[in-house]
C-alpha cells in the first residue's frame, strides 16, 4: 500500500492520543517552532531553547519550592525536542513501513502552553520515504540538534544519544503491534528488549521525587 503524507499524519494522530498533527506548506504561525530555524540558530551560536528551559525551570521552582538544578530542565528540553522527529518517523514506520520526511526543514511544532512538551506537529514536506531513509534522516536531524545544544550544563554523549534511543523505543512501543515494528527497530538501531532507559531525566533530584522504575540508576 502506498501512503501520502496526509494519510501518515492521520496514522500518527491516531497512534499518539496527546499529539495533534497537521500538514502544511510552511510553518503555521509565529507561535510555532521551525526545527530548521532552531537548529540553524544553535549552530550560529544562539540559544533558542533558553526560554523553553526557563519556563520548565520556573514551574519546577514553583512546584518544589527550590531553585531546580539546571540539568533537569536542560534534559527535559532535549528529550522533548528529539521526541518530535522520533515520534513522526518511528510511529509511522512501525505501522506502515514508511514515514514523512523528518529532516529539520520538514518539521515544525508548537509546545503545550502549560506542560511545555510539543503537543502539535506540522509536516511541511509532501515526501514519503521508506523506514531506512527515515532512520537516516532522523539520525542526521537529531545529531545536528545534539551537537549544537548548549544548555549551560554538561550533558555527555551517553545522555544525549541515549535520550534519542529512549524516545525512539518509547515511540515504537506505542504501536508495539505494528506490522513493521521490528523492521523499524532494526533501522533505528534500538532493541525493544531493553527495559531500562539509557538516559536519565534527573527528575529524581527534586524534593520528594522517586526515580522512575525505568531509570538507568537501577542498573
Amino acid at each position: 500500500m502506498s501512503y501520502t503524507v496526509s494519510r501518515l499524519a492521520d496514522v500518527l494522530a491516531d497512534s499518539v492520543s496527546w499529539l495533534s498533527v497537521r500538514t502544511a506548506d510552511s510553518v503555521p504561525g509565529p507561535d510555532w517552532i521551525s526545527c530548521a530555524e532552531l537548529i540553524a540558530e544553535q549552530q550560529a551560536g544562539g540559544d533558542p531553547t533558553a526560554s523553553w528551559r526557563g519556563a520548565a525551570a520556573a514551574d519546577y521552582a514553583r512546584d518544589y519550592a527550590i531553585e531546580p538544578p539546571v540539568q533537569v530542565a536542560a534534559m527535559f528540553t532535549l528529550m522533548w525536542y528529539v521526541q518530535v522527529p522520533s515520534l513522526v518517523a518511528a510511529v509511522c514506520a512501525a505501522v506502515t513501513g514508511a514515514s514523512p520526511e523528518v529532516s529539520p526543514g520538514a518539521l515544525a511544532f508548537r509546545r503545550h502552553p502549560v506542560a511545555h512538551y510539543p503537543a502539535e506537529v506540522a509536516l511541511l514536506s509532501r515526501e514519503v520515504v521508506p523506514v531506512e531513509v527515515a532512520a537516516a534522516q532522523h539520525k542526521e536531524h537529531v545529531g545536528d540538534f545534539l551537537d549544537s545544544y548548549e544548555p549551560g550544563v554538561k550533558l555527555g554523549s551517553l545522555q544525549r544519544w541515549g535520550a534519542v534511543g529512549d524516545e525512539v523505543r518509547a515511540a515504537l512501543r506505542l504501536v508495539g503491534d505494528g506490522a513493521h515494528v521490528e523492521r523499524a527497530a532494526t533501522a533505528f538501531g534500538v532493541s525493544l528488549e531493553q527495559k531500562l532507559r539509557t538516559s536519565c531525566c534527573y527528575f529524581y533530584v527534586l524534593p520528594g521525587v522517586t526515580a522512575c522504575t525505568t531509570c538507568p540508576r537501577f542498573r
